[in-house]
């Protein structure tokens, strides 16, 4: 029995300490008015309780108020007394504790055990392949351009051979590093507006070859993502890749009822791979924005940034199946293809007055029954790319190669001016050159978006272009994109108009993107990311366009193409309807108008006229001067309690609670531990900062 009322009686200590603990913690948490690791506060509570027990024992013993075997000497309400203020003033020293450790290591930065070995294990893994990374860009000559005050990339501080030297190594770097670097290279090629030429050139040339996965580890990722074997699902598959790439790859197959498909599948460990290499770039890119000159002048954290969204969008198939629904329904619907047409149908567009049909764009149909986050299939397109097709495009006539080459820019112009769906990344690896005569479009992982404001004032840039308008186009550009509040607008006028007379002849090609593209950012004009997607369509569509027919000129054939285009966009029924919407909206107010106007004369007449303004009427305003009113008020309080503590504490005299104990030296510390509690928060709500009337942190 004595063991058993022992263990209840420990047990009882336990949980009674366990509940004082969390309510210490709790308290704590509350008073200090900040997010505080429940972790932090528990251990800091934990020992303030301890440290409490005994300098109470000591104390009460040293006084004399208790005897060796416990029992009080004291009144009971003098030993409470002392008893509730060491325990508060024990909390106090435990906040003030927690402040610093806030103020040193606030919450979140040390993780928990669980966080701490997954993070490790990550860690080892990200450090072992950024040694790789490093090593691998110093082989190639880039050490120099990584270290700091490294010169710009923009060929200002560099000598045409250097220049050179520096694209290949950067080139022949991200090769090595593996398809992760090898995407980013083929996405900052696309960026003349911030590289040189020869280094945009020379990353364009940049191939990811990797071998396929073995048949066995591709088998197994099907029947995860099918739920069922393969056999099962399709009448015949291809165990041999058509195309291969670290992240999937493409295999050949016939489902059941005939049809031709293709089977996009992901490696399995893809995404953990890329994840790893993600961390890596974002890394490298903080260093190199930290330490280099070029780094902070091209912004390459955020380009690192926008590339991670962009190839983790890419990583979820179910993203880039909702992509090319998209684009087939744009294409579909508004350029005469078939929808659901499978190749070698001979979907076209009309082809004039006379209803004929030319061979279309084709954007492959997706067999959403099968596909999913890891498995994308697809209506498979007979045909060759372009980026291979040279021997194809060799035997054919130029009529043929310059139609084919119209017939691509014309769908990829109403793709951005009028269906506001596009395909982002028209490179020659992801353009077909069909054997029905057409073209078709591949890889819908990367595609833009463009309300319809952006499409009016992209149209009404390409219009001013073409008329020689230098004002009308600036006009258009600064409302498609975001003007700083220095902008000199004149400036840009005449830098818009120069660019117009550069290219206002034929051969000009996309540099005339290129050209605008780097003329608004060299500005200080932010674009806009889908903005910027359509800038970048057209500047990787002119590579694609060259493959097709050298001949082609871009400037001339986009003017003789976007203006029917435009006119589609912006038609006068169009804008009769714009205009009904808005005045529907306005005739309310309209209709109230003669009579606010009637009183507003009234009242000038007659003298009572008046004008108010209601200050804070903004919640946001209100809740910053509730705040700020609170922080002073708070520390006026705080410091009248402390002061006031103080000279109670110095203070001869007052009534005697007993045991020779006066009042006054308790209602003292009484008073400093409100004094000190408020005063910890008003440090806390210091350091914290106030909200401000926007919203943010001042």
């Amino acid at each position: 029995m004595q063991v058993v009322s022992g263990f209840l009686t420990a047990l009882f200590g336990l949980l009674a300490t366990g509940v004082m603990l969390a309510l210490l913690a709790a308290t704590s948490r509350r008073v200090m008015g900040a997010p505080v690791g429940w972790v932090r506060a528990g251990v800091v509570s934990l020992l303030s309780l301890t440290g409490a027990s005994s300098a109470l024992t000591y104390g009460l013993r040293t006084a004399g108020w208790a005897a060796p075997d416990g029992r009080l000497t004291v009144q009971p309400f003098v030993a409470l007394a002392a008893v509730v203020l060491t325990f508060a003033w024990a909390f106090v020293l435990g906040l003030c504790v927690l402040l610093v450790l806030e103020l040193l290591v606030p919450t979140g930065t040390v993780p928990t055990p669980w966080r701490a070995w997954r993070g490790l294990r990550q860690g080892r893994r990200e450090t072992r392949r950024y040694a790789q990374i490093l090593a691998i860009g110093v082989r190639h000559g880039l050490g120099g351009a990584l270290s700091r005050g490294a010169r710009q990339p923009d060929g200002s501080r560099l000598s045409r051979t250097d220049e050179r030297r520096l694209a290949t190594g950067l080139r022949d770097a991200l090769s090595d590093a593996g398809v992760t670097f090898v995407k980013f290279g083929q996405v900052l090629s696309t960026r003349r507006d911030l590289l040189t030429p020869t280094i945009a050139d020379t990353l364009a040339t940049l191939q990811s070859d990797v071998p396929p996965a073995p048949w066995p580890d591709v088998e197994a990722a099907l029947v995860g993502s099918l739920g069922r074997p393969v056999d099962e699902v399709f009448a015949a598959f291809s165990a041999e890749p058509l195309a291969s790439a670290s992240v999937g790859q493409v295999h050949a197959a016939r489902l059941p009822d005939g049809r031709a498909v293709v089977v996009k599948v992901q490696r399995p460990g893809a995404r953990e791979q890329v994840e790893v290499d993600l961390a890596i770039l974002g890394r490298l890119a903080r260093r190199i924005e930290r330490d280099t000159a070029w780094g902070r002048s091209l912004g390459v954290v955020a380009l690192a940034e926008g590339f991670a969204a962009s190839l983790r969008e890419e990583l979820d198939y179910t993203t880039e199946a909702e992509n090319t629904l998209a684009l087939r329904a744009a294409l579909g619907v508004r350029s005469g293809v078939v929808a659901g047409a499978s190749q070698g149908d001979g979907a076209g567009q009309d082809g004039g007055a006379g209803g004929s049909r030319e061979p279309a764009v084709i954007v492959p149909d997706v067999v959403l029954e099968l596909s999913g986050p890891t498995l994308l299939v697809l209506e498979h397109l007979d045909g060759t790319p372009v980026g291979r097709a040279g021997d194809l495009l060799a035997g054919l006539d130029g009529t043929t190669r310059s139609a084919l080459a119209s017939r691509l820019l014309a769908a990829t112009l109403e793709q951005v001016l009028v269906a506001g769906t596009f395909h982002a990344d028209l490179h020659p690896g992801n353009v077909l050159v069909m054997a029905s005569g057409g073209l078709g479009l591949l890889d819908m992982g990367s595609v833009g978006r463009l309300g319809e404001p952006e499409r009016l004032a992209l149209a009404a840039v390409l219009l001013a272009v073409d008329a020689d308008d230098a004002v009308a186009a600036t006009d258009a550009l600064l409302e498609l994109l975001d003007a700083p509040p220095d902008l000199d607008v004149r400036r840009l006028e005449r830098a818009v108009g120069q660019v117009i007379v550069r290219f206002r002849g034929a051969g000009a090609g996309g540099a005339m993107f290129t050209a605008l593209f780097r003329l608004v950012t060299d500005a200080g004009l932010a674009v806009p990311p889908q903005v910027a997607a359509a800038f970048r369509t057209f500047t990787s569509l002119e590579g694609t366009l060259r493959l097709l027919d050298p001949t082609f000129d871009l400037v001339a054939s986009a003017r003789e193409t976007a203006q029917p285009l435009v006119r589609r966009v912006v038609t006068t029924e169009g804008l009769r309807n714009r205009a009904t919407s808005l005045f529907l909206g306005l005739a309310p107010e309209l209709e109230r108008l003669p009579r606010r106007l009637a009183k507003i004369t009234s009242d000038v007449e007659n003298g009572r006229f008046t004008v108010s303004v209601r200050t804070f009427a903004h919640a946001e305003d209100r809740a910053f001067l509730a705040g700020l009113v609170q922080q002073v008020v708070s520390t006026v309080v705080a410091a009248a309690a402390v002061v006031a503590a103080v000279v109670l504490l110095v203070a001869d005299g007052g009534p005697q609670l007993g045991g020779g104990v006066a009042l006054f030296p308790v209602l003292g510390a009484a008073l400093g531990f409100v004094g000190t509690v408020l005063g910890v928060r008003v440090l806390v709500f210091a350091f914290r900062g106030l909200p401000g009337p926007t919203g943010s942190r001042t």
